[in-house]
């Protein structure tokens, strides 16, 4: 049976292009069943940063945010019907919720009734380190992002929280994710 994910992504554009080629390589070399939620701010990036077609190309089941609770996949992600959520890339605005019990939007509210329902959530923060992150403006341009203190906070308080594995780095993810799909 394959790999069943349920992948989100919310507002940010780093790394955004890489996980959509991450998803691509999942689908096509490992045959693992991806489906997509988009937060409100999540599809407005993806459009931003022109990867809407590109998305849809790739995966099939693309679900836009109407309300936190709608299209209704707290539900299924709760009682597992899929192995994982995971949220990549995730805005520092969407850490701050998760980290603060606040579920209004798609994501946030899929994180957390996900984890009430026990099943794994595994995030990558865009903004986790001191150092300031290279990405890309949507024109290909690279653009260099200072990362507040209070952001990093968040993701160490994420860290901490039961039900919730947080990746350093995209490397990081990639290697984990192909090795869990080359197993199932």
């Amino acid at each position: 049976m394959p790999l069943k994910i349920m992948w989100g992504i919310t507002g940010t554009g780093y790394i955004l292009r890489e996980s959509i080629d991450l998803m691509k390589k999942l689908q096509e070399e490992y045959n693992v069943d991806i489906s997509m939620m988009l937060s409100g701010e999540g599809e407005v990036v993806v459009k931003w940063y022109k990867q809407w077609d590109y998305l849809n190309e790739v995966i099939k089941r693309v679900y836009s945010e109407k309300s936190p609770n709608s299209p209704f996949l707290a539900g299924p992600l709760q009682i597992g019907k899929y192995d994982f959520l995971l949220i990549c890339p995730v805005s520092a605005n969407s850490v701050a919720k998760i980290c603060y019990g606040i579920a209004d939007t798609l994501v946030t509210n899929c994180v957390a009734q996900t984890i009430k329902g026990g099943v794994p959530v595994y995030l990558l923060p865009s903004d986790q380190h001191k150092e300031p992150i290279v990405t890309s403006k949507p024109d290909g341009s690279p653009l260099i992002l200072k990362i507040r203190d209070i952001e990093i906070e968040n993701v160490k308080k994420l860290k901490n929280m039961e039900g919730i594995t947080v990746f350093s780095d995209f490397s990081e993810l990639k290697h984990w994710i192909l090795n869990k799909a080359q197993k199932k």
